[in-house]
């Protein structure tokens, strides 16, 4: 189903509010032994999270690691907006490029617990994106190696004095294969 995405500066706010919702309820479940997922989903009218189970260290990398260091910056927040209407018109390219993150945080038979917000049709775009960019963040991608693991075209946002785009990509993907690595051990080491 198509749909408008709001102004830049809007989902600027939207995607601060995301950010602030799920910390705040990730601090308030996690006194409880609880886990949740970053990415928000519709459930009736209103937006949802679903629970996750991962080791510690997956909430840490976007609730309090690295992620959240970088989802408390302006700048990327206006970056996610900015790129979002480039995922929102290549929808398929969108979900090859966003499936790890969404398969690292989503199990369908998790339940999902209602928010107080209504469902707005972009949100679990820009709440996935949040997480792919927290996610990414933490294991040691910068801007250059993020825009190029979504497969856009990463020669637009590079300046004179960044490395070629070759080497770019050739960077993220170590980067990427790094960060799998890093996450494998950490399942490896929660089923002992």
């Amino acid at each position: 189903m198509a749909y408008l995405l709001p102004a830049t500066e809007v989902i600027v706010a939207e995607a601060r509010r995301i950010v602030e919702t799920n910390v705040a309820l990730a601090r308030e479940l996690s006194a409880q032994g609880l886990g949740i997922s970053p990415i928000w989903e519709r459930k009736g009218s209103r937006a949802a999270v679903r629970a996750a189970a991962l080791p510690a260290e997956f909430a840490a990398r976007y609730f309090t690691g690295g992620g959240f260091v970088v989802l408390a910056k302006p700048g990327v927040r206006t970056l996610v907006a900015e790129l979002m209407p480039w995922m929102a018109e290549d929808p398929a390219g969108a979900a090859v490029a966003l499936e790890d993150t969404l398969e690292v945080w989503t199990a369908q038979d998790a339940p999902l617990r209602p928010l107080e917000s209504p469902y707005g049709g972009h949100y679990t775009l820009l709440s996935l994106m949040l997480a792919d960019i927290a996610r990414k963040a933490d294991a040691g991608l910068d801007t250059l190696d993020w825009i190029a693991s979504l497969g856009l075209p990463v020669e637009e946002f590079r300046d004179d004095d960044d490395p070629s785009a070759s080497q770019i990509h050739d960077r993220m993907e170590a980067r990427m294969d790094a960060m799998w690595a890093q996450e494998d051990a950490w399942l490896e080491s929660a089923m002992r």
